[in-house]
């Protein structure tokens, strides 16, 4: 049986905390501890708390109307000038791209962003006068039309502990421990202390890049995936300075992957069939990429390679169309996969 002011169901508390704020933006004047536990349906005790938890984000103010009489609780009037004008059009275009958060499922972050984009999606169904060409109905159902479709994410959904500090880490700079991943029958790794400097989500997994904290100054950060990391927790009491030359653009690499600089200085030449030319010149897969067309209409693509697994995968796609010219040993590798995988069809 579940107590009073405590609901059943995870990140309850983040609704419930979600619902104070609405029910404090719809009253400016403030209400008293009585009026919100009869609103919330929760105990005295629970609406100071989730109080002290909002005061942590929006700026709270208690208010004495009679000396000895009740004090409201209101948002500051001065907070309430940080909230953000959508259009609806403008509204749209964020709900567009809510599929591409699918790999935070699990974590209490998702359900925050989750609650602010069931807010915006009330915004964009808001019933208002239509001014100008610019403006859209919200009466059609456009949220479940205008979609962005990202990668599959790889499921995360049992590791929500994990996602929540590592952002945690990440947001506030703040120390983070975590043990290796080991193998089955591999003795178990020593924990290892890290600085977080960012978390990628790339082609539907998370990267994190940082370097522990007894790395030499001026190195790359190293690139680690959030599946090669377990125990994951951020330090409450120490923090580090995120180094003043790191820049996440210098790790992603596009279509091949998110990788050290050192390791994208090598570059491929491959030849691409006229046939699939226009195809591959429509996307510009690396900002270091170079192209060339020759008089029958084959392309030549010079590019960084990053993630070499990336790499391969992607001249495989293009088949028979493509084939890499330099470095041998990667045009020697693709050869070979080749033939093993002819093999399997004879």
């Amino acid at each position: 049986m579940p107590k009073a002011g405590r609901p059943e169901g995870r990140f309850t508390q983040h609704r419930r905390i979600d619902k104070l704020r609405e029910v404090l933006e719809s009253e400016p004047r403030g209400l008293t501890l009585d009026d919100l536990a009869r609103t919330l349906r929760i105990t005295h005790r629970s609406v100071r708390r989730y109080l002290h938890e909002l005061d942590g984000s929006t700026d709270l103010e208690s208010i004495e109307t009679t000396p000895g009489g009740a004090h409201l609780w209101r948002i500051k009037p001065s907070e309430r000038g940080r909230a953000v004008p959508l259009r609806r059009a403008q509204a749209y275009a964020i709900l567009a791209t809510r599929r591409s958060l699918d790999v935070l499922k699990g974590s209490a972050l998702f359900d925050e962003v989750d609650l602010a984009l069931g807010h915006i999606e009330k915004i964009a169904q808001t019933p208002f006068r239509m001014h100008g060409r610019s403006e859209i109905s919200g009466e059609r159902g456009l949220e479940e039309r205008f979609v962005v479709v990202p990668p599959p994410a790889r499921s995360y959904a049992a590791r929500g502990e994990d996602l929540d500090e590592l952002f945690r880490a990440v947001a506030d700079l703040r120390v983070l421990r975590y043990r290796p991943r080991t193998r089955a029958g591999e003795a178990r790794a020593e924990r290892v202390v890290f600085h977080p400097y960012a978390m990628v989500v790339h082609d539907g997994s998370i990267v994190v890049l940082g370097s522990r904290a007894n790395a030499r100054a001026n190195a790359d950060a190293d690139v680690v995936p959030l599946e090669a990391m377990t125990e994951i927790r951020a330090s409450e009491t120490e923090h580090f300075e995120l180094p003043p030359s790191f820049d996440v653009a210098h790790y992603v690499h596009g279509e091949f992957g998110v990788a050290r600089p050192s390791l994208a200085r090598a570059r491929a030449l491959v030849d691409f069939d006229a046939r699939v030319a226009d195809e591959v010149r429509a996307k510009k897969l690396h900002k270091d990429q170079r192209t060339a067309t020759s008089s029958d209409g084959r392309l030549r693509v010079s590019i960084p390679v990053g993630d070499v697994e990336a790499f391969v995968g992607w001249v495989l796609s293009f088949g028979d169309a493509a084939r890499v010219v330099e470095p041998p040993e990667l045009a020697r590798r693709i050869g070979e996969t080749l033939q093993r995988a002819a093999a399997r069809y004879r």
